[in-house]
């Protein structure tokens, strides 16, 4: 089934997001790994130490930018676009049980004789 053009733009977007979180967790260990090297006394990956930490900054805050995009346009478009998200609850059907019971209470108070209220 083909999913409708705005959630199938999104969910490109959002496997974007997940390839840039992969390149951030890989440039985290990258610089991790050369800080450990510059600690035993590589003083020539200093360079290297640098570069990998600016690029993990910048990856870092490039896909939370596009990650704070995604959230406005979920929320800018739940009802409209997409249908509001639904969430499963552990005790199901138990909001149902207490609306009937309240259904019961005011058809109660409403049917009692006036005399009796």
């Amino acid at each position: 089934m083909s999913q409708p053009q705005y959630v199938q733009e999104r969910l490109e977007s959002l496997a974007k997001i997940d390839e840039q979180l992969v390149d951030v967790l890989h440039r985290a260990s990258l610089t991790v790994s050369t800080l450990i090297d510059l600690k035993k006394g590589q003083e020539e990956l200093k360079p290297q130490f640098e570069q990998n930490a600016q690029e993990f900054y910048t990856d870092l805050e490039s896909a939370t930018c596009q990650l704070r995009r995604e959230i406005k346009l979920l929320d800018e478009n739940v009802g409209t676009r997409l249908l509001p998200i639904q969430t499963h609850k552990r005790a199901t059907g138990q909001d149902n049980v207490k609306l009937q019971e309240q259904f019961k209470l005011l058809e109660q108070l409403l049917t009692e004789p006036k005399d009796a209220v």
